[in-house]
């Protein structure tokens, strides 16, 4: 067991690691919803690889292949899910559309996806098949209704697509009434954690889903082009993947002619892997593993909840849920104008995003300081004159 560690401390050492991130040093950085900060030890991981591949040629192969299943297993940690059950791919696009070509849409035409989910998966869904039927649960806003969105599944539902955190609003969704419902009517629960790993606890096997999905360009501090899928054993029987390539082959070296599939989630495992963004995802998951995810949960918590009482204090729109259990790492808010607001606030130096419809997002991470906000809190007054 760990040493309890009282506040102070645990806030020196959040403080010291800010070296890490060396965009800390050139912005009031505050964006991690988006695009994580990046890890000073990123290029090092990065200039690994690429001395490997030129000392060695085609036999870095024998590092590289062990590597990209350490780095699975390193994420797949970080969400609770055991070692050997998740794979990286290059992104959550390429995941979900392998999950739909496995699903018996023969035999149950229709899935089930609330309007606030993120909406490359809403694309895939009107696009993939003319017949299938697919079932968009309305919203508030803010807030998707996941008592009828557990009440729209039924014997001829494939699968019910739930975010734990949604992009535009931060809440955090309570998905076990989905679990339960989706379950009772033999469908598959595909969680998509994109934006909760990395800043708030999960545990994929205690929440039961059968798929769970994500990518490290947010708060994992992982960058693009390192995206990744677990596949909990129960459910590897009833997804057998319809366009598999040859990583996913139970021996992918030995070139045979026809398809076997490599035991376990690494069947998923589709063509050539994305090695260089497998190493340079490592030190940013590394770096959470070290903290522990209770710890940036509560920071993060000690940072946007002065936020959203600011927000409220100003009368500025709130677009995120006011109370901290249902929300996420990052709050949404519209001061009036904020696309003005934004442009501005990013010319003074504060890292933040606008999204059309929703307002300024708000990304800290526990690296982020108490007088950052402030200080973000302060420009927007200034700039908006409210």
């Amino acid at each position: 067991m760990r040493p309890r560690r009282d506040a102070v401390s645990v806030h020196d050492e959040l403080l010291a690691r800010r070296v890490d991130y060396p965009v800390l040093a050139h912005k009031t950085y505050l964006a991690n919803h988006t695009l994580g900060a990046m890890h000073r030890d990123t290029p090092a991981r990065l200039s690994a690889y690429t001395e490997r591949w030129a000392r060695e040629g085609v036999l870095a192969w024998e590092e590289w292949a062990p590597e990209m299943v350490r780095v699975a297993d390193l994420v797949g940690a970080l969400v609770g899910a055991p070692p050997g059950t998740t794979v990286m791919r290059q992104n959550v696009a390429d995941c979900l559309t392998d999950v739909a070509t496995a699903l018996p849409l023969d035999r149950r035409p229709r899935v089930v996806l609330a309007d606030l989910e993120w909406p490359g998966t809403r694309y895939l869904w009107s696009q993939y098949a003319p017949e299938l039927e697919v079932v968009t649960v309305s919203d508030d806003g803010v807030h998707a209704d996941l008592t009828r969105l557990a009440a729209a599944v039924d014997d001829r539902t494939a699968a019910v697509f739930v975010s734990q955190v949604f992009f535009r609003t931060a809440t955090l969704n309570d998905v076990a009434p989905v679990v339960e419902a989706a379950h009772r009517h033999g469908a598959l629960v595909v969680l998509d954690a994109y934006q909760a790993a990395g800043a708030v606890p999960l545990d994929v096997v205690r929440a039961g889903v059968d798929v769970c999905v994500g990518g490290s360009v947010k708060f994992l501090c992982g960058g693009p082009g390192a995206g990744w899928m677990h596949v909990a054993d129960h459910a590897l029987d009833r997804l057998a993947p319809r366009t598999p390539s040859w990583w996913g082959h139970a021996r992918p070296f030995g070139f045979e002619p026809a398809w076997e599939p490599a035991a376990g989630v690494a069947r998923f495992a589709g063509g050539t892997p994305g090695v260089p963004s497998a190493y340079a995802a490592e030190p940013g998951y590394r770096a959470l593993h070290d903290i522990g995810m209770a710890i940036v949960r509560a920071r993060s918590l000690s940072l946007t909840q002065p936020l959203v009482e600011a927000v409220r204090e100003h009368g500025w729109t709130l677009r995120s849920p006011a109370d901290p259990a249902q929300r996420g790492g990052s709050v949404t808010f519209d001061p009036g104008d904020g696309e003005r607001v934004h442009d501005a606030l990013v010319e003074r130096g504060f890292v933040v995003d606008h999204r059309p419809g929703a307002g300024i997002r708000v990304g800290p991470h526990f690296f982020n300081t108490e007088d950052e906000v402030a200080a973000l809190v302060a420009a927007v007054r200034e700039i908006s004159g409210r």
